[in-house]
Protein backbone atom coordinates (compact mmCIF):
# COMPACT_ATOMS: atom_id res chain seq x y z
CA UNK A 1 0.00 0.00 0.00
CA UNK A 2 1.82 3.32 -1.59
CA UNK A 3 2.00 5.88 1.76
CA UNK A 4 2.58 9.54 2.03
CA UNK A 5 5.44 11.28 3.26
CA UNK A 6 5.58 14.91 4.31
CA UNK A 7 9.02 16.88 4.82
CA UNK A 8 9.54 20.27 6.31
CA UNK A 9 12.75 21.60 6.49
CA UNK A 10 12.86 24.76 9.13
CA UNK A 11 15.74 26.06 9.81
CA UNK A 12 18.41 23.66 11.39
CA UNK A 13 15.33 20.90 11.72
CA UNK A 14 13.87 18.63 8.91
CA UNK A 15 10.18 17.19 10.68
CA UNK A 16 8.89 14.33 8.40
CA UNK A 17 6.11 12.67 9.03
CA UNK A 18 4.61 9.50 7.18
CA UNK A 19 0.85 8.27 7.10
CA UNK A 20 -1.62 5.99 4.76
CA UNK A 21 -4.35 8.03 2.92
CA UNK A 22 -8.10 6.84 1.65
CA UNK A 23 -6.99 8.07 -1.27
CA UNK A 24 -4.52 5.04 -1.93
CA UNK A 25 -6.26 2.36 0.18
CA UNK A 26 -8.29 -0.54 -1.23
CA UNK A 27 -9.42 -3.63 0.50
CA UNK A 28 -6.73 -5.87 -0.54
CA UNK A 29 -4.13 -3.67 0.70
CA UNK A 30 -3.20 -3.11 4.31
CA UNK A 31 -5.30 -2.62 7.64
CA UNK A 32 -7.39 0.20 8.96
CA UNK A 33 -8.61 0.45 12.49
CA UNK A 34 -12.16 1.61 12.55
CA UNK A 35 -12.73 5.31 12.29
CA UNK A 36 -13.95 6.55 15.42
CA UNK A 37 -15.78 9.91 15.80
CA UNK A 38 -14.00 11.77 18.79
CA UNK A 39 -15.19 12.95 21.73
CA UNK A 40 -14.86 17.00 22.21
CA UNK A 41 -11.92 15.68 24.83
CA UNK A 42 -10.39 13.85 22.37
CA UNK A 43 -10.63 16.34 19.36
CA UNK A 44 -8.90 18.87 21.92
CA UNK A 45 -5.97 16.96 22.64
CA UNK A 46 -5.63 16.50 18.67
CA UNK A 47 -5.93 20.29 17.72
CA UNK A 48 -3.59 21.21 20.95
CA UNK A 49 -1.20 18.39 18.87
CA UNK A 50 -1.36 20.44 15.95
CA UNK A 51 -1.52 24.06 17.40
CA UNK A 52 1.65 22.64 18.98
CA UNK A 53 3.43 21.34 15.77
CA UNK A 54 2.67 23.92 14.13
CA UNK A 55 4.23 26.63 16.83
CA UNK A 56 8.09 24.20 16.48
CA UNK A 57 8.23 24.88 12.77
CA UNK A 58 7.41 28.05 13.12
CA UNK A 59 10.00 28.43 16.15
CA UNK A 60 12.43 26.63 14.10
CA UNK A 61 12.65 28.11 10.65
CA UNK A 62 12.90 32.09 12.31
CA UNK A 63 15.08 31.38 15.56
CA UNK A 64 18.92 29.96 16.28
CA UNK A 65 21.44 30.15 18.83
CA UNK A 66 21.87 34.14 18.58
CA UNK A 67 18.56 34.81 19.78
CA UNK A 68 16.56 35.06 23.54
CA UNK A 69 14.01 33.31 25.17
CA UNK A 70 12.36 36.61 27.78
CA UNK A 71 9.86 35.92 30.84
CA UNK A 72 8.49 39.35 31.40
CA UNK A 73 6.84 39.60 35.10
CA UNK A 74 4.54 42.21 36.79
CA UNK A 75 4.92 43.86 40.41
CA UNK A 76 1.19 42.68 41.82
CA UNK A 77 0.13 46.04 42.09
CA UNK A 78 0.69 46.45 38.16
CA UNK A 79 -1.09 43.23 36.71
CA UNK A 80 -3.22 43.79 33.75
CA UNK A 81 -6.95 43.34 34.04
CA UNK A 82 -7.57 40.63 31.48
CA UNK A 83 -7.42 40.46 28.13
CA UNK A 84 -7.80 44.12 26.89
CA UNK A 85 -5.02 44.94 29.81
CA UNK A 86 -2.43 42.42 28.44
CA UNK A 87 -2.65 43.09 24.82
CA UNK A 88 -2.70 46.98 25.34
CA UNK A 89 0.33 46.15 27.54
CA UNK A 90 2.06 44.30 24.84
CA UNK A 91 1.19 47.02 21.90
CA UNK A 92 3.29 49.54 23.95
CA UNK A 93 6.36 47.14 24.59
CA UNK A 94 6.80 45.92 20.99
CA UNK A 95 6.60 49.36 19.88
CA UNK A 96 9.47 50.26 21.84
CA UNK A 97 11.70 47.21 20.72
CA UNK A 98 10.53 47.80 17.30
CA UNK A 99 12.04 51.52 17.75
CA UNK A 100 15.24 49.92 19.79
CA UNK A 101 16.03 46.77 16.84
CA UNK A 102 15.48 49.98 13.81
CA UNK A 103 17.76 52.34 15.17
CA UNK A 104 20.26 49.45 16.04
CA UNK A 105 19.57 48.16 12.34
CA UNK A 106 18.46 44.82 13.62
CA UNK A 107 15.51 42.59 12.18
CA UNK A 108 13.11 42.36 15.29
CA UNK A 109 10.96 39.03 15.16
CA UNK A 110 8.68 37.54 18.41
CA UNK A 111 6.62 35.35 19.05
CA UNK A 112 4.48 35.73 22.37
CA UNK A 113 2.06 33.93 24.99
CA UNK A 114 0.81 35.24 27.76
CA UNK A 115 0.39 32.42 31.19
CA UNK A 116 -2.63 34.21 33.73
CA UNK A 117 -2.14 31.63 37.03
CA UNK A 118 -5.00 31.13 39.08
CA UNK A 119 -4.11 33.21 41.81
CA UNK A 120 -3.79 36.30 39.12
CA UNK A 121 -0.05 36.31 38.50
CA UNK A 122 0.92 37.00 35.22
CA UNK A 123 3.73 36.60 32.94
CA UNK A 124 4.63 37.29 29.03
CA UNK A 125 6.59 34.38 27.68
CA UNK A 126 8.74 35.83 24.26
CA UNK A 127 10.83 35.01 21.92
CA UNK A 128 12.47 37.98 19.98
CA UNK A 129 15.19 38.29 17.70
CA UNK A 130 19.30 38.95 18.52
CA UNK A 131 20.81 42.60 19.29
CA UNK A 132 23.72 43.15 20.99
CA UNK A 133 22.11 45.94 23.66
CA UNK A 134 20.27 43.82 26.14
CA UNK A 135 20.12 46.52 28.77
CA UNK A 136 17.60 48.02 26.45
CA UNK A 137 15.40 45.13 25.76
CA UNK A 138 15.45 44.87 30.00
CA UNK A 139 14.43 48.86 29.81
CA UNK A 140 11.76 48.26 27.67
CA UNK A 141 9.79 46.12 30.13
CA UNK A 142 8.60 48.95 32.87
CA UNK A 143 6.08 46.53 34.53
CA UNK A 144 7.88 44.07 36.27
CA UNK A 145 11.41 42.38 36.13
CA UNK A 146 12.83 40.81 32.81
CA UNK A 147 14.16 37.07 32.71
CA UNK A 148 16.77 36.51 29.55
CA UNK A 149 17.99 33.14 28.10
CA UNK A 150 20.07 32.38 25.29
CA UNK A 151 18.22 30.14 22.50
CA UNK A 152 19.35 27.00 22.15
CA UNK A 153 22.27 26.27 19.53
CA UNK A 154 21.26 23.50 17.91
CA UNK A 155 17.30 24.84 16.53
CA UNK A 156 15.28 22.50 17.64
CA UNK A 157 12.57 24.31 19.72
CA UNK A 158 10.07 21.43 19.81
CA UNK A 159 9.96 21.64 24.05
CA UNK A 160 9.61 25.60 23.69
CA UNK A 161 6.86 24.95 21.68
CA UNK A 162 4.97 22.73 23.91
CA UNK A 163 5.41 24.95 26.76
CA UNK A 164 3.83 27.84 24.91
CA UNK A 165 1.36 25.72 23.90
CA UNK A 166 0.37 24.28 27.54
CA UNK A 167 0.95 28.26 28.73
CA UNK A 168 -1.68 29.24 26.10
CA UNK A 169 -4.03 26.94 27.58
CA UNK A 170 -3.48 27.66 30.95
CA UNK A 171 -4.86 31.15 30.51
CA UNK A 172 -7.35 29.88 28.70
CA UNK A 173 -8.95 27.75 31.62
CA UNK A 174 -7.98 30.95 33.97
CA UNK A 175 -9.36 33.82 32.08
CA UNK A 176 -11.70 31.64 29.90
CA UNK A 177 -10.75 33.51 26.68
CA UNK A 178 -7.14 33.05 24.85
CA UNK A 179 -5.27 36.16 23.79
CA UNK A 180 -6.41 36.64 20.28
CA UNK A 181 -4.84 33.73 19.26
CA UNK A 182 -3.15 31.08 21.03
CA UNK A 183 0.16 32.72 20.16
CA UNK A 184 0.86 36.07 18.92
CA UNK A 185 3.72 36.55 16.03
CA UNK A 186 5.59 39.17 13.98
CA UNK A 187 4.25 39.36 10.41
CA UNK A 188 7.84 38.93 9.31
CA UNK A 189 8.34 35.53 10.14
CA UNK A 190 9.02 32.42 7.63
CA UNK A 191 6.55 30.32 7.08
CA UNK A 192 8.43 26.81 6.05
CA UNK A 193 7.62 24.98 3.05
CA UNK A 194 6.39 21.80 3.76
CA UNK A 195 6.99 18.74 0.72
CA UNK A 196 4.61 15.96 0.30
CA UNK A 197 5.47 12.90 -1.96
CA UNK A 198 3.48 9.24 -2.78
CA UNK A 199 5.85 6.58 -1.82
CA UNK A 200 4.96 3.38 -3.85
CA UNK A 201 5.94 1.07 -1.72
CA UNK A 202 3.61 -1.14 0.82
CA UNK A 203 4.60 0.12 3.93
CA UNK A 204 6.91 2.59 5.78
CA UNK A 205 10.41 1.51 7.65
CA UNK A 206 9.79 2.12 11.58
CA UNK A 207 13.37 2.09 11.81
CA UNK A 208 14.35 5.47 11.68
CA UNK A 209 18.00 5.94 9.69
CA UNK A 210 19.20 9.74 9.61
CA UNK A 211 20.41 11.25 6.57
CA UNK A 212 24.19 12.36 6.52
CA UNK A 213 24.92 15.51 8.50
CA UNK A 214 21.67 14.80 10.32
CA UNK A 215 20.44 13.26 13.65
CA UNK A 216 17.45 11.80 15.21
CA UNK A 217 16.01 13.47 18.08
CA UNK A 218 14.42 10.87 19.86
CA UNK A 219 11.70 12.44 22.17
CA UNK A 220 10.29 13.90 18.54
CA UNK A 221 9.54 10.08 17.56
CA UNK A 222 5.41 9.37 17.77
CA UNK A 223 3.81 6.29 15.90
CA UNK A 224 0.44 4.74 15.89
CA UNK A 225 -3.03 4.70 14.53
CA UNK A 226 -4.48 8.16 13.80
CA UNK A 227 -7.07 9.04 15.67
CA UNK A 228 -8.93 10.54 13.06
CA UNK A 229 -8.27 8.09 9.96
CA UNK A 230 -7.54 5.32 11.35
CA UNK A 231 -4.45 4.59 9.89
CA UNK A 232 -1.07 3.95 11.10
CA UNK A 233 1.60 6.60 10.95
CA UNK A 234 5.09 7.57 12.01
CA UNK A 235 6.62 11.04 12.53
CA UNK A 236 9.57 12.14 13.37
CA UNK A 237 12.46 15.18 13.93
CA UNK A 238 15.99 15.67 12.57
CA UNK A 239 18.51 18.20 13.34
CA UNK A 240 21.50 19.27 11.98
CA UNK A 241 25.15 18.49 13.22
CA UNK A 242 26.54 21.62 14.12
CA UNK A 243 30.58 21.87 14.66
Amino acid sequence: MPYIKKTCKAGKTKHVKMYYSIRWHSRKEGRREPKRNLTSEAQKKVNLRQAEEKLEKKLDANFCGDDYYLTLDYRPEERPEGKKGISEHMKRYLRTMRNLYKKAKKVFKYVWVAEVGSRGAVHIHIVISGTDDMRAVINAWTHGGTTIKPMYADGNYRKLAHYFIKYSEKTLKTTGELQGKRWNASKNLVTPVERKKVIMRDAFRYDIKPPEGYYLDKDSVRMGIHEETGYSFLKYTLVRLTC
